[in-house]
């Protein structure tokens, strides 16, 4: 019986190892991004950011409930085992949290909610901050007031959000509300956005006429977090990418439109920018001029090797890298390798068990 404990021993060991240890393995070979100016006075205080996107929970329609309970769990557990090893001081996710966010009732979203807040649990003092993504609340021929609402009141953001944290300006934008066409959300996504351009304007230039003389945080260039990334004709653009196929990106539905792009620019003067909805990683420098990044999906649903951002930021400098995740084929190797060794071993048995019913044989004959 020695063989089946030595194949016991192989497949639970590859067990613990894939479902436990290996997301703290690959990680390990990830750390913050190093550089930031040392005659910077906040390096001392850099803001450290870990950015997702696109986890894509499953919802009740689609999908196998199998594939929902094993994909989640590994998801699960690459953040958990990030949120221990490099204890970030926020953490971003770029929309798409659910996958069916504008198909479900109140039941249902509440639900998922709670699913999505148990996933990502951090640590007391480390925000979650969530952006709103297409399948949170729609695209924009769909998008309606009542999802976006209830995105709000259970989540905090929807439209256009100013998030400030250690002097430093995140604005969180609504991608599909970027439309433009005189529609209710986009009217009042534009209005916020003026609003907001004038209080950045402020913290710049506090003394102007218009602005009030009550206390604000210092100007810095603003950092752009929402769910499409700005305009370009695919990842052919991009100076890094790891998409398997190149796409041409078509305007307002998997990239805001030229029109967007530059009114963001122009009232906003961001100084970098940080986009999902792809799937898949690219570093560009964009139609603005700056540095983009569009961070791969979360999940192994819709990317077989994830990978998420790690980001040191200052109110004037910044650092980012691109840390990879497990990937699927990875586990699905080692599942293999514990398979194969268990047959070889089987394999070796028999014929030691053969022999012994030969000698056995001849014993009894003789």
């Amino acid at each position: 019986m020695r063989w089946f404990y030595a194949c016991c021993v192989i497949v639970i060991g590859a067990l613990l190892f894939c479902e436990y240890i290996a997301d703290f393995v690959v990680l390990q070979q990830c750390k913050w991004p190093d550089g930031i100016n040392r005659k910077s006075p906040y390096m001392n205080d850099a803001l450290r950011a870990l950015i997702i996107a696109d986890p894509h929970l499953l919802g009740p329609h689609r999908g196998h409930w199998l594939d929902k309970f094993y994909r989640e769990w590994h998801m699960a557990g690459a953040f958990q085992a990030a949120a221990r090893l490099f204890r970030p001081d926020v953490v971003f996710v770029l929309g798409d949290l659910f996958d069916e966010g504008d198909m479900v009732n109140d039941k249902h979203f509440q639900d998922y909610v709670w699913r999505y807040l148990k996933m990502f649990h951090l640590p007391p003092g480390i925000p979650l901050v969530s952006i709103v993504g297409n399948h949170d609340v729609g695209f924009h021929y769909k998008m309606h007031p009542f999802f976006i609402s209830r995105f709000e009141k259970h989540l905090n953001h929807s439209l256009v959000t100013l998030y400030t944290i250690r002097q430093i300006h995140f604005v969180m934008i609504n991608s599909m509300a970027m439309e433009a066409d005189g529609c209710r959300i986009c009217t009042q996504a534009q209005e916020q956005l003026r609003n907001l351009s004038r209080i950045l304007q402020c913290m710049k230039f506090p003394q102007d006429d218009e602005c009030d003389y009550s206390e604000r945080p210092l100007y810095s260039h603003p950092i752009l977090l929402q769910h499409f990334p700005t305009y370009r004709i695919s990842d052919t653009q991009c100076q890094e990418y790891d998409t398997p196929l190149i796409e041409a990106y078509r305007e307002r539905f998997h990239v805001l439109s030229k029109e967007a792009t530059d009114m963001l620019g122009e009232l906003l003067r961001p100084r970098l920018a940080f986009a999902g909805h792809s799937h898949h990683y690219c570093h560009s420098v964009n139609r603005l001029g700056i540095d983009e990044y569009t961070v791969a999906s979360f999940s192994w649903r819709n990317k077989v090797n994830p990978s998420f951002m790690l980001t040191t930021i200052t109110p004037d400098d910044y650092m980012v890298s691109k840390c990879k995740m497990l990937s699927q084929q990875f586990v699905i190797n080692s599942y293999l390798v514990a398979g194969i060794l268990c047959l070889i071993i089987v394999a070796c048995q028999l014929p030691k068990r053969n022999s012994k019913r030969k000698s056995s044989s001849l014993s009894k004959d003789l």
